[in-house]
């Protein structure tokens, strides 16, 4: 247990061996770098067969309880004595030492400087995440094992897997000629990445069809017979490369030398050097990870239950994106406004943070005070957060606050802009929850969570943001009804209060709201999207020389459709307690 003043973290727990049931996401305290060491806010955290293995039973580390995770992509929030190489907010990528340094299934993580490169430009994180212990371990394996050359042959087993597909890309890269096994299924994706023959291992003996390979890249042979069918593939001087951790005794060692081949087990090792070679590889385009899927961090379980099917390909990555500034906004206002620990206000607000709310001051000591009269004025409010929305700085945050109990409450929505991990700026929209709806939807549930973390689905996050700006201009800014029916789809769910569900309804409802409001004006500021979930702050003007209204609109794409929609409003007061506006502020996005 840990005490009110220790800067704690989410991270993915096991205290005993067993199934994916075993993973529990706890708050364990926050590591400090030592000597040597750097902090890292992990974005994205590769899942690597080792860690479902570790997971089940003692296999390379006897330890618990136990945070699994070796890969590392983040962002560097502190570095200890000595560290000359990276400075704090450098984006990093790298594995924790194998097998004693685990632990990067958690928001932070401490590993040795040198175990770590500057992540490539051209790649996220997620990428980046799923690169660092196969990429190291093929590169290894390959390159400084075997010294692959031109034009040898190389015989990559599993090559859709982890490691498998991205050491027929590093072979490729050195000018090898590369064989690899795969399911047939598998086969156009294998070549994709550049393997020159594919074969497969469920109806062909490679034994029998492959011949004169110059190096083999094993990671499925786990006995004598196995492993004597890759040797009987290479020629004298050829080199056997195994990358499973499994005893092979002297006598078999001895028959193996017999035949003129070379036979070396590899035990991936933290590598500097090899993680430069990496970003090279990646920054020429000549290498980059499958993503088979990304789980958020509270759903390990289900990312190794997946990997423990044997059947997916590339890699599985755990996400931290945005949930690092997300939890500590929330953190954050639930220390102003829930009574909590105020030093987490010190650590995570910056001395110069400016606030939108028109009836707080600037500054964390304003925040403090205004909190602290909000918990006196309203002692038994509750808070629950419904939807975080991160993308970059920017964090939105979806809540129901009810300030008194037994009362409807209030929409909430609340941005945040982060700086060098800290909030920066702050603006915020409070609607009265009203007693009935036109839709009979209320303002905050939905017809199922939208799924921002799931697989494939932040690819689309570009798209779902100019499709919602695209929507926006038309229909709220030119005021064309038509948006409605090129973007929305029949079913579309409303939970703004004033509106009816589907298409049909939400266009009758805002026909009604333009004719009321025929000089309406509105001024969108800010759009922040991530996956499914897209917010729009906007300042709406209901007639020339009103002060309007501060809005968030928050929408929902599927399938190239908005689907759902909640939103807040508020009106802009005639005076504010810091003299800054309700919107954003020039060149602070």
């Amino acid at each position: 247990m840990t005490n009110s003043s220790t800067v704690t973290m989410r991270a993915i727990l096991q205290e005993t061996y067993g199934s994916p049931e075993v993973l529990q996401e706890v708050d364990l305290p926050r590591p400090v770098p030592g000597p040597s060491e750097i902090l890292v806010a992990v974005h994205a955290a590769g899942v690597n067969p080792t860690d479902w293995w570790n997971r089940a039973q003692p296999r390379t580390i006897d330890r618990l309880p136990l945070v699994l995770g070796w890969d590392v992509s983040g962002v560097v929030e502190a570095v200890g004595t000595g560290v000359t190489l990276f400075k704090q907010g450098d984006e990093v990528f790298g594995m924790l030492p194998y097998p004693y340094g685990v632990g990067s299934h958690a928001e932070y993580v401490c590993g040795s400087a040198r175990a770590f490169a500057h992540k490539p430009p051209s790649i996220d994180h997620i990428q980046a995440g799923a690169l660092p212990l196969a990429a190291l371990t093929a590169y290894q394996a390959l390159v400084d094992t075997a010294d692959v050359q031109p034009n040898q042959r190389v015989l990559i087993h599993a090559a859709a897997g982890g490691v498998g597909h991205l050491a027929v890309q590093i072979a490729k890269s050195r000018g090898a000629y590369v064989i690899g096994t795969a399911s047939a299924a598998k086969h156009d994706f294998v070549r994709g990445l550049g393997a020159d023959e594919v074969i497969d291992y469920r109806t062909v003996d490679f034994a029998e069809v492959v011949t004169d390979i110059d190096v083999v890249l094993d990671s499925i042979s786990l006995d004598p017979v196995a492993r004597g069918r890759s040797v009987a593939v290479l020629h004298p001087g050829g080199t056997l490369v195994s990358i499973l951790p499994v005893a092979i005794d002297p006598e078999e060692l001895a028959e193996i030398a017999e035949h003129g081949i070379r036979y070396e087990s590899l035990l991936v090792e933290a590598d500097q050097a090899g993680m430069q070679a990496i970003a090279n590889l990646v920054e020429t385009g000549a290498l980059r990870a499958h993503i088979e899927a990304t789980f958020p961090l509270a759903e390990a379980a289900k990312a190794h239950a997946l990997g423990e099917t044997g059947r997916t390909t590339g890699k599985i990555v755990l996400t931290m994106e945005g949930t690092v500034k997300g939890q500590i906004a929330v953190k954050v206002l639930r220390a102003a406004f829930e009574g909590g620990d105020s030093a987490l206000i010190d650590r995570y607000v910056r001395p110069e943070y400016i606030q939108h709310n028109p009836l707080a001051p600037d500054g964390p000591e304003a925040m403090k005070a205004f909190g602290a009269a909000w918990k006196l004025q309203f002692p038994d409010a509750t808070y629950e957060e419904k939807r975080l929305v991160t993308e970059g700085d920017l964090v939105v945050l979806h809540s129901h606050g009810v300030l008194v109990p037994g009362t409807p409450g209030l929409a909430v929505f609340d941005i945040f802009r982060f700086h060098d991990g800290r909030i920066a700026e702050h603006w915020d929209i409070l609607q009265e929850v009203p007693a009935t709806t036109a839709n009979g939807n209320d303002m905050f549930s939905t017809f199922n969570e939208p799924q921002i973390e799931a697989a494939g689905r932040r690819r689309f996050t570009p798209y779902n943001k100019k499709l919602v700006t695209d929507y926006v201009r038309q229909l709220l800014v030119r005021k064309d009804l038509a948006a409605i029916d090129t973007y929305v789809c029949t079913d579309y769910r409303e939970h703004s209060p004033n509106i009816p569900d589907g298409a049909p309804g939400l266009k009758s409802g805002l026909a009604a709201f333009f004719g009321r409001y025929p000089q309406l004006k509105v001024a969108p500021q800010q759009v922040i999207a991530e996956g499914d979930l897209v917010a729009v702050h906007s300042h709406y003007v209901d007639a020339p020389g009103e002060r309007g209204r501060a809005v968030i609109d928050l929408f929902r794409v599927q399938d190239g459709r908005i689907v759902e929609h909640w939103d807040a409003s508020q009106d802009v007061p005639e005076t504010s307690a810091n003299g800054n506006t309700m919107f954003l502020t020039p060149g602070a996005s």
